[in-house]
């Protein structure tokens, strides 16, 4: 997917958005499917414009600098909806935290566990974030804009919730996991010193001097 859908996606509904409100749509209900900076959004709404898939307009404002909102135009519509009926492909997951989790074997137990306590905090704001957004889009006026969210939205609830979960069996594994030697073998007892049983040739032996003798 590209960041173009994104902001054409973002502008269905008869909507007249700015940069800025765009930007914050990135930053909020749809942050987790796809992130765009400040320059990205309004190179990509220039682009879109001259292609004729968007139109813009300057809103004169009072005590306030002007500013310029983008609306979807018919031949954006068409293409947008020509994209979301064509199949989907699998997208290759990105994440830092799961890199670094492939080392947790080789650092200190405890800071492998505060890394793991950090990401599971910022995830649990996420959270608790979309469902705030969840309340307030199943108010939407808007049938299609509220099963659109809807849909998103509880895709990212479920996400969210299975990274906390993950989060919270990956701090008990490690824990047990530094219990225990490696490959999950015991580790055998080592006889204490003058108690070591000779070898069953070596006692044979020994009778047979003891005989000879």
């Amino acid at each position: 997917m590209s960041l173009k859908y994104a902001l054409l996606t973002l502008l269905t509904g008869d909507r007249l958005l700015s940069g800025y409100d765009l930007l914050r749509y990135f930053d909020g209900s749809v942050g987790f499917v796809w992130h765009a900076t400040h320059p990205q959004v309004y190179r990509e709404l220039d682009k879109l414009r001259r292609e004729g898939l968007v139109a813009n307009e300057l809103v004169v404002q009072t005590g306030r600098p002007n500013k310029k909102v983008y609306s979807i135009t018919e031949q954006g519509t068409h293409e947008l909806l020509a994209w979301v009926a064509t199949p989907s492909q699998l997208q290759l997951m990105k994440d830092g935290m799961l890199v670094r989790a492939f080392s947790f074997g080789r650092i200190d137990l405890e800071i492998a566990t505060a890394g793991l306590a950090e990401h599971r905090t910022l995830h649990e704001e996420r959270l608790v974030r979309y469902r705030e957004l969840m309340k307030l889009v199943e108010g939407s006026p808007d049938p299609a804009f509220r099963t659109g969210y809807q849909l998103v939205l509880q895709c990212g609830i479920l996400h969210q919730e299975t990274y906390l979960r993950w989060c919270d069996w990956a701090t008990k594994f490690l824990r047990r996991s530094r219990r225990r030697p490696a490959g999950g073998r015991k580790t055998p007892r080592t006889p204490a010193t003058g108690t070591r049983r000779p070898r069953r040739g070596a006692r044979r032996s020994a009778r047979f001097t003891r005989r000879g003798t």
